[in-house]
């Protein structure tokens, strides 16, 4: 009888105790080591406080906190959380926001709805905020429903509600939230103006210590509307205002902004910041912004050359994506773009597949064909299902502006749209959106008429492509550096086919100076004339190079002159006008063909190769495996 009696004891309901479970020595222990942020220490604590009373919902709710804020573990987080809030309704079913856990009961209200807006369960979300708003009149949180109603598309509703509450004294303290809420309402509506101008508001407002996430969006705006050097400096602004549980990094944005300018040293740098910002912040925040930060490694490595490296990065992305609660553009846009440019990625590595048969032994053959095979098959389903993604949420007239709630924000690699939607539909769209009559559509002519130019080309109609691209070149800003490049090495290519080497060699040179790598990315062939000592591993490397895709066979463009000794293969590149383009040297080998192989594979390398040479440390900065960690970060961590 005594042991059914400590057995039944334990399964005593929650209100039958002394004092509600927060109150416990227990839980104010791992609640303290929580607030102190040693989330090792305050899970082991809840933890075990769970072992002994699984349905203590005191300790449900701060395990969910430690799942939510320590580790970034948004589903586990809401499972606590719900579990907690039916653990209080149980223990006091008649009104559980006056009993002794009323305070608690607010807060698991507030950070289940926190939680499965995260999940992108924005109705319910809502639901909660109103049953939170009824229950404690005085603490109402009218304000953090703009949200979720803008992520439900309901923009006139959340408009309408943001301005109501704007200059309400009950809600004064979301006043920023209301502003910042209102500048994003605006910004995937297409008004560019006003949405920087309710950012620039913020950010005054706001000032020096405020989340960079003020700063960095009114940046955003600022480069939506094409003003760069503003862009610029209110993302630097933003960089000065570190706050661990911001989900904005500025850094990301301004890493590709420079590569658009081509300015790749700064752009390298930003990217290492970017990954010791994410590093850096609270748990939730960096887990929710991974795939963000991964994105812009992989597009600004993309503008950089090295497609390889960009081929696996956005692998990752297109298998594992971030949640979109916490930006407001369309979760089937975020993942368009990704596929997108995983797929511009899958098509320079199909040209370097195509550089490697050329001169690649018969036994490597069959293993480069099949890859290329189902590269072939894999870019085309990637092109399919960015056009079905876009399609989907936007269509290509937003897609094809240079940046907006709508674009794929990479002028440089929206040209080659046509690949995904085919040349008539682009054609069609953009002609489309020139007749426009909305203030951005001066400034965005030209990025406009550099995507018209290139689908001209692969419409069969090239003068026209040569007219529009001669266009965009005189008008585009040339902080443009990047997309003029592209504009560039497009138009070389229609010159080509209309007989007009001359003038084609001139992009030619130019961009064989500045930026080679966009002549795999344009599928572009080098006018070249390669001259042999008569070597047998010179006149392999020849021959070899003469059926590659980068070199076409002509008198009066590059040369390259090869001589071999006993070991290896060298060569120089002359470039029209008689100056040095480059000099490559093979490894050596065993016998001539195999030294005239290893050439061939250098000079693929080097002469299209980056401007920029990227270390084995630079690498693993922009990986986030390495860099400057905030110290607060690692005792965090560690304790």
């Amino acid at each position: 009888m005594k042991k059914l009696l400590c057995t039944l004891l334990l399964v005593v309901p929650l209100w039958g105790w002394a004092q509600p479970p927060e109150g416990s020595a227990e839980y104010q222990k791992a609640e303290s080591a929580f607030q102190s942020q040693k989330y090792a220490q305050a899970r082991q604590l809840t933890e075990d406080l769970l072992k002994r009373e699984p349905d203590n919902y005191a300790a449900l709710y701060l395990l969910g906190a430690i799942y939510h804020y320590g580790e970034g573990s948004i589903p586990r987080a809401y499972y606590c959380y719900s579990r907690a809030r039916k653990g209080i309704e149980k223990a006091y079913p008649d009104q559980p926001q006056s009993s002794p856990s009323g305070p608690l009961y607010s807060v698991v209200l507030q950070e289940l709805s926190e939680t499965a807006q995260q999940l992108e369960h924005y109705q319910e979300a809502l639901d909660l905020i109103d049953v939170r708003d009824k229950l404690y009149p005085s603490q109402q949180q009218t304000a953090r429903k703009g949200w979720p109603l803008l992520k439900l598309g309901r923009y006139d509703e959340s408009r309408q509600l943001m301005l109501k509450l704007l200059d309400d004294p009950q809600h004064s303290g979301y006043r920023d939230h209301a502003l910042n809420t209102l500048g994003n309402i605006e910004f995937e509506v297409d008004n560019m103006e006003k949405s920087y101008e309710y950012f620039q508001k913020i950010a005054a407002e706001a000032g020096a210590g405020s989340d960079p996430v003020f700063y960095c969006n009114a940046g955003e705006a600022a480069r939506d509307l094409l003003r760069y050097d503003e862009s610029e400096k209110l993302m630097l602004k933003s960089t000065e205002n570190f706050n661990s549980y911001t989900y904005s990094n500025p850094w990301g944005f301004l890493a590709e902004l420079y590569a658009a300018e081509s300015r790749m040293p700064e752009a390298l740098a930003a990217l290492k910041q970017m990954q010791a910002w994410r590093i850096s912040g609270n748990a939730q925040a960096s887990q929710n912004k991974w795939a963000e930060c991964y994105g812009h490694v992989g597009s600004v490595l993309l503008q950089m050359g090295y497609d390889e490296m960009a081929l696996d990065k956005l692998g990752m992305l297109v298998r594992r994506q971030d949640r979109n609660s916490s930006i407001s553009t369309a979760p089937s846009l975020v993942e368009g773009r990704l596929v997108y440019l995983y797929s511009m990625a899958l098509q320079r590595n199909i040209q370097r597949t195509r550089e490697k048969l050329s001169y690649a032994a018969w036994k490597e053959m069959p293993g480069l064909l099949f890859k290329l095979v189902a590269m072939e098959r894999q870019v085309a389903r990637e092109r399919e299902r960015t056009a079905n993604l876009i399609a989907s949420n936007t269509g290509i007239d937003g897609f094809i502006q240079p940046y907006g709630a709508k674009a794929l924000d990479s002028p440089s690699m929206s040209t080659a749209c046509w690949t995904c939607f085919g040349p008539g539909a682009v054609i069609a769209a953009v002609e489309r959106s020139l007749k426009m009559e909305k203030p951005e559509m001066a400034a965005r002519k030209p990025y406009l008429t550099a995507i018209l130019g290139e689908a001209y080309l692969y419409d069969w109609r090239v003068a026209d492509c040569v007219e529009q691209l001669q266009e965009a070149l005189k008008t585009l800003p040339v902080a443009e550096v990047k997309l003029r490049n592209r504009c560039r090495a497009v138009l070389a290519r229609a010159l080509t086919q209309q007989g007009k080497r001359t003038e084609a060699m001139g992009y030619l040179q130019s961009l064989m100076d500045t930026d080679p790598s966009q002549l795999r990315a344009c599928q572009v062939a080098l006018p070249i004339n390669i001259e042999s000592d008569g070597s047998p591993a010179a006149n392999s490397a020849r021959n070899w190079l003469y059926a590659s895709p980068r070199c076409q066979r002509v008198s009066g463009g590059f040369t390259l002159k090869l001589q071999a000794d006993q070991e290896k293969v060298m060569g120089q590149l002359v470039s029209p006008d008689g100056t040095s383009a480059g000099r490559f040297e093979g490894q050596p080998r065993g016998n001539s063909a195999d030294s005239a192989r290893s050439f061939c594979e250098v000079f693929h390398a080097q002469a299209f190769a980056p401007i920029i040479d990227l270390s084995q440390g630079d690498i693993r900065s922009i990986d986030g495996s390495t860099g400057a960690v905030r110290a607060d970060a690692l005792k965090n961590l560690t304790e």
